[in-house]
C-alpha cells in the first residue's frame, strides 16, 4: 500500500497580499532544490468544493456539494475519503512538477491560501508554512498605489486582504503553534543574510548566499506577481519599508489609514508585532470625518460596489461629480444619475413578463 501523501515536498508562504511575498518568493526559488510558480491557487477550489460559501459556479456551487456529500456519506467508505482525494490530487501535480524540474520542493505562494489554512495543515501537516508578516498600513498604501490610483471604489476588491487576512493569519499562526515559521518583511529586507540563513535552517535546506541575488534567479512564470516593486532591485531593499507614512501627507490616505488602523484595532496590531500607538502617532492624531472633510468615505470604499445602498451609490457618484464639475453641478449630477436608476428598478420591478400566446 502506498504512503499517504502528506505534503512532505511542499512550502507554502502565506500572507496578505503586497507583503512582500514575491521578493520571499523570489530569493527562495534561487534555491538548487526549490521549484515554484508565480502563484499556483490550486488548493483554493478542492477545498472550497465541500464549503456552503464563499464559492459561486454556473453549475450551481450549493447544489453541489450537498451532491458530493450525499454520495459520500451513503456510499463512500469512509467521509475523510475527500481529504484523501485532494492529497492525491495535489501529489500527482505537485510531484509531477517537481519530477519535470529536476527538484525537491514546491515552494506555493498563493496570498489567498490564508483563507484555508486549517484546511491545508489538515491536509499536508508535514508540509512547511511560511508565514510572512508585515505592517498592514504599507500593506494598505501599497495597495491605494498599485492598483486603486485614485479609483477608491476599486478598494473594495481587496476587502478580504485587508480586513480578514490579519486575523486568519494570526489564527493560523496560533494553529499551527511551533510549526509556523514566522518572518517579518521589515527584518528580512534590513537583514536578508540573517533572516533568510534562519529561515532555511528552517525549512530544512542549505543557505546559500547567492539566494539574495534574486536579479539573477529568473522569474516565474505566470501574470500574478508583483508588477512593480520586484523590478526595482535585484537584492532585498529597505526602501519600500517606511513609505506607508506618506500617507499622514494625504488627507483621503490619511482618512483610509486611521479607519483600517481602528478596524483592526490594537490588539490585532499589537500581535502582528508592531505598535499601534506609534503608527497612530505616525498618522498624526485623529482626523475629521469623511464627511466634515469631503472625502471618499472608507466605510463606502471598503465594500465591493455590489453591496453599497442606494445611499452609498449616491455619495460616490457625487464625489466624483464634484471633483469634475464642483459643488453645486456635482451633487445636481449625481442626484439625476440616482433618480434614473431607481426609475430603471421601478420600471424592471413592475412590468409584467409577455403573456404565453402558444
Amino acid at each position: 500500500m502506498n504512503k499517504r501523501y502528506t505534503g512532505e515536498n511542499l512550502i507554502f508562504i502565506i500572507s496578505q497580499p503586497r507583503s512582500g511575498s514575491t521578493l520571499l518568493q523570489r530569493v527562495l526559488a534561487g534555491h538548487p532544490e526549490i521549484q515554484t510558480s508565480a502563484e499556483t491557487w490550486l488548493m483554493l477550489h478542492p477545498v472550497y468544493g465541500l464549503r456552503d460559501s464563499g464559492i459561486e459556479t454556473e453549475y450551481g456551487a450549493r447544489f453541489a456539494r450537498e451532491g458530493v456529500t450525499e454520495f459520500i456519506e451513503n456510499y463512500a467508505g469512509d467521509k475523510k475519503i475527500y481529504d484523501e482525494a485532494i492529497r492525491n490530487w495535489a501529489n500527482t501535480i505537485y510531484s509531477d512538477t517537481l519530477k519535470t524540474h529536476g527538484k525537491r520542493l514546491f515552494l506555493d505562494k498563493t496570498p489567498r491560501y490564508f483563507f484555508i489554512i486549517p484546511d491545508l495543515y489538515r491536509l499536508f501537516p508535514d508540509a512547511r508554512f511560511i508565514f510572512l508578516l508585515r505592517n498592514p498600513m504599507a500593506v494598505l498604501a501599497s495597495e491605494l498605489t498599485t492598483y486603486v490610483k485614485g479609483d477608491w471604489p476599486v478598494l473594495g476588491v481587496f476587502q478580504s486582504d485587508l480586513l480578514l487576512a490579519p486575523r486568519l493569519i494570526l489564527e493560523g499562526i496560533e494553529l499551527l503553534g511551533e510549526k509556523a515559521i514566522t518572518i517579518h518583511y521589515e527584518q528580512f529586507v534590513s537583514e536578508p543574510e540573517r533572516n533568510i540563513s534562519a529561515l532555511c535552517e528552517r525549512l530544512g535546506i542549505r543557505f546559500h548566499e547567492e539566494m539574495l541575488d534574486y536579479g539573477r534567479t529568473p522569474a516565474p512564470k505566470g501574470k500574478m506577481n508583483d508588477p512593480v516593486g520586484i523590478h526595482r532591485h535585484t537584492r532585498p531593499s529597505t526602501g519600500s519599508v517606511d513609505k506607508w507614512k506618506r500617507m499622514a501627507e494625504d488627507p483621503q490616505s490619511r482618512h483610509f489609514a486611521l479607519s483600517y488602523l481602528e478596524h483592526l484595532g490594537p490588539e490585532i496590531i499589537e500581535r502582528f508585532g508592531y505598535s499601534f500607538e506609534e503608527i497612530h502617532g505616525e498618522l498624526k492624531g485623529a482626523a475629521p470625518s469623511a464627511r466634515e472633510a469631503g472625502l471618499f468615505p472608507w466605510s463606502i470604499a471598503i465594500r465591493p460596489r455590489a453591496e453599497w445602498t442606494v445611499r452609498e451609490r449616491f455619495v460616490a457618484e457625487r464625489y466624483f461629480a464634484m471633483q469634475e464639475r464642483g459643488a453645486l453641478k456635482g451633487t445636481l449630477s449625481a442626484a439625476r444619475k440616482t433618480l434614473r436608476r431607481l426609475r430603471r428598478q421601478v420600471t424592471r420591478e413592475f412590468t409584467l413578463p409577455p403573456p404565453d400566446l402558444r
